[in-house]
């Protein structure tokens, strides 16, 4: 056998191979990647804040479409995960959150965001039972 038969042999396979791996992991949703085009502001987003008691703190918030129109939200910041749903009116996102996981305990509230024309969530997160509210700034992963 040729190698002019070895590839006409072999280079339909391996393009074919090639092209599922792809789809395979553009389907996957890389960090930074929006969910859908269509999804909104739903993605994996870089977050800085402070919290009530003037601790910062920074992580990843993952912010995921659900089927009757509201979002998933999860953050993972400074040892901590904490879950919410949130609702999208305008350019207005007000989510639930709870902590599914700290060494700190658990808290729950409300965070309050303005969706930016660059794509960035400025807003306030209030914990229940603390007079103070914190900060937060999300951006969308490069």
């Amino acid at each position: 056998m040729t190698v002019r038969d070895l590839v006409r042999r072999f280079a339909v396979p391996v393009v074919i191979l090639v092209s599922l791996s792809a789809g395979g992991l553009a389907m996957c949703g890389l960090p930074g990647d929006s969910l859908d085009d269509d999804a909104g502001i739903a993605g994996t987003y870089v977050v800085n804040g402070v919290d009530p008691t003037d601790v910062e703190y920074s992580g990843t918030v993952t912010i995921r479409p659900r089927d009757d129109g509201r979002y998933d939200v999860q953050w993972l910041v400074t040892g901590a995960i904490q879950t919410g749903v949130g609702d999208l009116v305008g350019d207005r996102f007000t989510v639930e959150w709870s902590t599914v996981d700290s060494p700190r305990g658990t808290a729950g509230g409300t965070a309050e965001y303005v969706v930016q024309s660059d794509g960035r969530l400025v807003g306030e997160r209030s914990v229940d039972g603390v007079d103070a509210v914190g900060t937060e700034e999300i951006f969308p992963e490069p």
